[in-house]
């Protein structure tokens, strides 16, 4: 990777390995369960830092959107971590005044300070307080659907913390 703006991200393992081992085959991004809403998709992001254009990939969404769920990895021939990769790009976008759309910045706040603090996530109670912090007028709108899921046993408001929780700490 040559170019000037280095210093914006991070040195680590798993930007180095995207950069350096991938070969541009796209099973991250045909694996990926959100690429459909991703404004670039993990390989062309990681094409994007390997060519220099630094700003532009820690600006898109799609480092926002990888949740980690680790398809990816799991799929790619050249044993590149995409997780990790994206992990990395958001917080290099974090540390350098990139999250010009807060929502994805907030969610990955909350998704955080549930990890830290329960070592898991609720998904209900995550988006409540993500609403909170972003637009609480949502939350009136999905209330009869809450109902419903709630009635039916489908949506669970119960929260337990894992043993060992220092060991995750985000």
């Amino acid at each position: 990777m040559v170019s000037q703006n280095n210093h914006l991200i991070e040195d680590s393992y798993a930007i180095r390995a995207a950069i350096e081992k991938c070969i541009q085959c796209g099973t991250c991004s045909a694996s990926c369960p959100l690429n459909n809403y991703m404004d670039y998709t993990p390989r062309q992001v990681v094409l994007m830092v390997r060519e220099g254009f630094i700003h532009e990939a820690l600006k898109t969404k799609t480092i926002w959107l990888c949740s980690t769920c680790y398809l990816c990895a799991v799929r790619c021939p050249a044993k590149i971590n995409i997780g990790e990769f994206m992990t990395a790009l958001k917080r290099s976008a974090l540390k350098n005044g990139y999250s010009n759309n807060q929502l994805y910045p907030k969610l990955m706040e909350t998704y955080a300070e549930y990890i830290n603090k329960y070592g898991r996530i609720s998904e209900p109670r995550l988006m409540i307080k993500f609403s909170l912090k972003t637009s609480p007028f949502k939350l009136l709108k999905m209330i009869p659907f809450s109902m419903k899921l709630l009635r039916e046993g489908t949506l669970s408001f119960s929260l337990e913390k894992i043993q060992n929780i220092e060991e995750i700490k985000i």
